[in-house]
């Protein structure tokens, strides 16, 4: 067959180009990393980066759906991300307690502590009201921790400030409601293992794909 017969029926399909040496020693080292460590630093760096929230503070995933994890056509697990949770923090006690001090007097709390030497507990503890003098004695007011875990079961519920007593939406001052981020949930179907064995045979794992799940820099040119 001559020159032009071979154009003529189309142009011969290259021979693949063999990897380096490089890139087969940089494969090899990390499937060996893989398996020594089973889950190394890399893989538990890689897990937490999916794991967290996007710049706009909402999770990598959609919340409250489920997507199905597939290689080369092949289920291997189901990733679900659960809906987003609230959480109350509180951001000014002060504010809050002259809040609570208003609305719901009974949740505030006052402790004394006071400061006594050996012979003097017995007296004091028979008339607190005595004057020990100056610094002795100490006042602590806070709101009842029960009515804070009220707050914060109330937020978590709505997503907004509430007054739990009568279920009413607030305009609380000294919190804020911050979105928690929950994390997704992976389940594995019963034949995962053998997908994922299946395309690392297939060569669906090779060094350059691997180094992109896991995020690893980009090699240069002809170590692919």
């Amino acid at each position: 067959m001559s020159a032009n017969d071979v154009q003529a029926a189309g142009t011969v399909p290259a021979a693949p180009a063999a990897p380096t040496s490089r890139a087969i020693a940089t494969e090899l080292a990390l499937a060996r990393f893989l398996e020594k460590h089973r889950i190394g630093t890399v893989i538990t760096d890689r897990i937490k980066t999916l794991k967290t929230n996007s710049d706009d503070g909402m999770p990598l995933l959609a919340p409250g759906g489920t997507e199905i994890a597939h290689i080369a056509g092949r289920t291997f697990a189901m990733v679900t991300q659960p809906k987003i949770g609230y959480q109350l923090k509180v951001t000014d006690p002060a504010a809050l307690q002259e809040w609570v001090e208003q609305k719901a007097p009974t949740e505030v709390a006052r402790t004394i502590t006071v400061e006594v030497k050996a012979d003097e507990a017995e007296r004091v503890m028979a008339a607190l009201g005595e004057l020990l003098g100056p610094d002795r004695a100490n006042l602590t007011v806070e709101v009842r921790p029960a009515f804070l875990d009220l707050l914060g079961e109330a937020a978590a519920k709505n997503g907004v400030t509430v007054d739990p007593r009568t279920g009413e939406f607030v305009d609380l001052p000294g919190v804020k409601i911050v979105p928690t981020n929950p994390s997704p949930t992976v389940r594995f179907t019963p034949d995962a293992a053998q997908v994922i064995e299946d395309a690392y045979r297939a060569n669906l794992f090779s060094g350059a794909r691997l180094a992109a799940m896991l995020a690893l820099p980009a090699a240069e040119k002809g170590d692919q």
